[in-house]
């Protein structure tokens, strides 16, 4: 706010990181209406760099997030393959089924990441969803990758949710690959998924067995890249739990970590009720 009229001493406030000026003497509505305007611009450009920040998160996300589903689809695909030479035609259709399920599942994620990226932004698009048929679905996904695995699933009664198909898909399926692969080199690893009493929220448990981390470094957990392993130990491109954060926070929850090196891990998700 100046009296100041010289053109040089405003282009000197400008260069000083000013970034509007009212000249007095000013009356209370020219000057609410620009402090306003300026609140607005800046909110509308916090809102742009995290809708680019998040855009760049889920582009990467679209190989780690699809790469899993498309390997089962190929092995399922093989063993049709097998099962037509063999003349097992019983077999082969409930294979082929399964193809048609996993495909459709791909394609919905697909088109849903394409529209992600083309409005920078996506809302979910809630419907009632089971979860506990949605948290087996994801475990046999991942297990049918890794047959060989001695890893069980214990699942209790858990709440159904109100959210978005697919993006909570993808929510369990990067805590469930996270499970798989920290509980590696156990030789009977252990998923346990429960609910949580809680007055606001409908709360979700995910803990397995595996190698846990130290909590001194859990502000990390949820940054993109961020890891704590190295890729000689676990690979992973640091983004899965990141993408975890954004998703649960688009359905206006949070998720909560805490573990304990060589003790496991466990991952709590907060659904708003």
């Amino acid at each position: 706010m100046t009296s100041e009229s010289d053109p040089a001493m405003i282009k000197k406030g400008f260069e000083l990181g000013c970034c509007d000026y009212v000249v007095k003497p000013f009356t209370k509505e020219e000057l609410l209406a620009r402090v306003k305007t300026h609140l607005e611009i800046y909110s509308k450009r916090r809102k742009l760099e995290a809708a680019n920040n998040e855009l760049s998160l889920f582009c990467s996300a679209i190989s780690h997030d699809l790469r899993s589903p498309l390997n089962v689809t190929q092995m399922l695909a093989d063993t049709l393959k097998q099962d037509i030479r063999a003349g097992n035609t019983e077999d082969a259709l409930k294979i082929a089924s399964m193809i048609e399920g996993k495909t459709a599942k791909l394609i919905t994620m697909i088109e849903r990441l394409l529209s992600f990226s083309k409005m920078c932004s996506i809302e979910p698009e809630y419907e009632t969803l089971d979860m506990n048929e949605l948290v087996r679905d994801i475990f046999d996904e991942c297990k049918s990758a890794e047959p060989e695995r001695n890893i069980t699933l214990i699942e209790g009664i858990l709440p159904q949710i109100s959210g978005d198909d697919v993006l909570v898909r993808m929510l369990v399926k990067n805590l469930m690959t996270n499970a798989f692969k920290f509980t590696r080199h156990r030789q009977n690893a252990v998923i346990t998924v429960s609910a949580i009493p809680d007055e606001s929220y409908v709360v979700i448990s995910f803990r397995d067995n595996g190698a846990g981390f130290d909590m001194a470094y859990a502000d990390k957990l949820f940054g993109v890249f961020q890891r704590l392993h190295l890729d000689e130990e676990y690979e992973g491109s640091g983004i899965g739990l990141a993408t975890a954060d954004r998703i649960i926070k688009r359905h206006g929850g949070r998720i909560e970590a805490y573990g304990e090196v060589d003790k496991g891990a466990e991952f709590t998700l907060y659904f708003p009720k």
